[in-house]
């Protein structure tokens, strides 16, 4: 039988084990939480509900059919904070990788200073793009790297770099071939004409409620359902559309994915 000390013993032990364990969460907790602030890129879409980086988006001049012609137009890289907001704005910086570049700076591009918003977790880096002759025939792009700035340092080395490709002529939205199936120009121009849009960006998981310009998943399929209607209509009257027009073996549009 346990005397009352060894049961004291027996209890002591477990309970300053808890405490010490307690007292090292806590003592972590605050480490992590104050870490220097970081920024990384956050780029991402959703594809079957699960969020996928994305490393590099397409820009098109071609797109605009109505409103004033743009000469010029500003690309936003989402950028997000890890760490602590802070009551006063912060900047941080991308640089051109020019190796892996092929836009001129000045002639294609003007890349500005990012700004991250008193109290705020997300910000962007502004991109001034350029419609040049040039991209008419052939688009341009540069690769993006986030670097340290003296308000902020750097996340994962694996979130700091990304790619924006542009020119004036038509380029298929980043999501384009989970909902759509296999792009061509006839596809998107069909698209373009019969949804009245030119691009449809893709809702997060964390969305809080509908958005001007962004859709679900389903809406998604919706839209790719309503296009294999409409070109079933559209052949009836006017005939058939091909993937490609200058091929032997042409292949009829449609908007399943993998077709």
């Amino acid at each position: 039988m346990k005397t009352n000390k060894e049961m004291i013993k027996y209890i002591y032990i477990p309970l300053l084990l808890g405490l010490l364990s307690f007292t090292s969460c806590k003592e972590n907790e605050v480490m992590d939480y104050d870490l220097p602030a970081r920024v990384y890129i956050h780029e991402i879409k959703i594809e079957n509900t699960i969020e996928v980086k994305l490393t590099e988006r397409n820009y098109s001049f071609a797109l605009r059919t109505t409103g004033p012609v743009l000469d010029e137009d500003t690309v936003k890289v989402s950028v997000k904070l890890m760490g602590n907001t802070e009551n006063r704005d912060r900047i941080f910086r991308a640089e051109v990788d020019g190796d892996n570049s092929t836009a001129i700076a000045g002639t294609h591009y003007k890349l500005l200073d990012g700004v991250l918003k008193a109290n705020e977790f997300e910000g962007y880096i502004p991109l001034v793009i350029y419609r040049t002759p040039d991209t008419k025939d052939q688009a341009v792009h540069v690769a993006l790297k986030l670097v340290e700035t003296a308000d902020l340092g750097l996340g994962n080395p694996a979130d700091l770099t990304f790619k924006v490709i542009w020119g004036d002529l038509l380029l298929p939205p980043a999501n384009w071939p989970y909902f759509f199936g296999i792009y061509s120009t006839n596809k998107y121009r069909f698209a373009i004409d019969n949804l009245g849009l030119t691009d449809w960006p893709q809702a997060t998981r964390w969305a809080t409620g509908p958005e001007e310009g962004i859709y679900t998943g389903s809406q998604l399929q919706a839209f790719a359902a309503q296009l294999n209607r409409d070109y079933a209509i559209y052949r009836i009257e006017h005939g058939p559309i091909y993937r490609e027009d200058d091929v032997e073996n042409k292949i009829e549009i449609n908007y399943t994915p993998g077709y």
